[in-house]
């Protein structure tokens, strides 16, 4: 590796399976990993000449560490952590990636969407009990609402699979717009569309304009049948007034991928409500294999010293 090559710092708790990934992906630079616990173990003089960081999560510190560092790459689509980063600097650009997130994401969204229609427990009980029970017709989804809130690549894929299923897909936007493929409305006409849609799937990212947008006044408008599932950010929605929807009916259902704090907390009511699926924010797995062709373009201009293109809107948070 000549001593020219400009340096990649990867800092992400699967360091070992991302650098010699990326290094395949663009072998012009030098890089090397660690824990995001264990950074402080990177020779320090090569990490203060670093010009370029992998992450998900930026541990407090190491930013200061990295006086020349002019580009961060984020380990998935979500950068709301970055961008509100106290230590990483306005001008340093930060760019996402899907990593085809959208595919495994609609897949998650129609397993959960699927289960209680399909009757797979009721099933499940009566292969159990040798039960032949031909009462356990599944649901017909056809031509019933699904609103998608949050409609980029991701939400595109979601309200595809969606469609797949017979359903009449809605994008939600907060600024209106034509598309070509789905009619979209605004979040504002959230209280004529909730009332009837049987799913409401959120996979908006988390800025200003989002957090904690569903609410309770959200959520009152909808109804007993509604299947809410998150796979956007879990300040998207305030807990406490979801909770309050199931009890009243205005949410019949709640699958949760994200959470306002993670790990989900041991003493979190979500663990054993009886209306809430809870799963370990792994609806949209980073693999390198998904990832690195979205990132690929850029790994090559900066091994080339050009600049980064598709950088996030610090300012809008996406």
């Amino acid at each position: 590796m000549s001593d020219s090559a400009r340096k990649l710092a990867v800092i992400h708790h699967r360091w070992a399976e991302w650098v010699p990934a990326l290094a395949v992906a663009e072998p012009r630079l030098d890089i090397r990993g660690s824990h995001p616990r264990e950074w402080e173990s990177l020779d320090p003089g090569w990490l203060a000449m670093a010009e370029g960081l992998f992450c998900w999560r930026l541990p407090a510190g190491l930013a200061p560490r990295m006086p020349h560092l002019a580009w961060v790459q984020n380990s998935g689509a979500g950068v709301d952590h970055l961008v509100a980063h106290p230590e990483l600097p306005m001008t340093i650009p930060i760019s996402r990636a899907d990593g085809h997130f959208g595919f495994w994401m609609a897949r998650y969204v129609c397993c959960h969407l699927l289960h209680e229609p399909q009757h797979v427990d009721a099933c499940a009980a009566a292969q159990r009990e040798g039960t032949w029970n031909p009462a356990l017709i599944p649901e017909d989804l056809g031509g019933k609402a699904a609103l998608v809130l949050g409609f980029g690549r991701i939400g595109r894929q979601i309200g595809r699979a969606l469609r797949s299923l017979g359903m009449e897909v809605t994008g939600l936007v907060r600024e209106a717009r034509s598309d070509a493929e789905f009619p979209l409305r605004t979040v504002t006409d959230v209280p004529t569309l909730l009332g009837s849609a049987r799913c409401l799937v959120l996979s908006a990212p988390s800025t200003p304009a989002t957090r904690w947008m569903v609410d309770a006044e959200f959520l009152r408008h909808g109804n007993a049948a509604l299947t809410l599932i998150n796979v956007g950010r879990g300040d998207l929605m305030r807990i406490e007034d979801l909770v309050a929807a199931l009890a009243s009916g205005q949410v019949g259902r709640a699958v949760l991928d994200v959470f306002p704090r993670e790990p989900l907390p041991s003493d979190s009511p979500l663990w054993h409500h009886p209306k809430v699926t809870v799963t370990p924010h792994h609806s949209g797995p980073s693999t390198p294999k998904n990832l690195i062709p979205d990132i690929l373009d850029n790994l090559h201009r900066f091994a080339e010293g050009r600049p980064i293109e598709g950088a996030v809107d610090r300012v809008r948070g996406y």
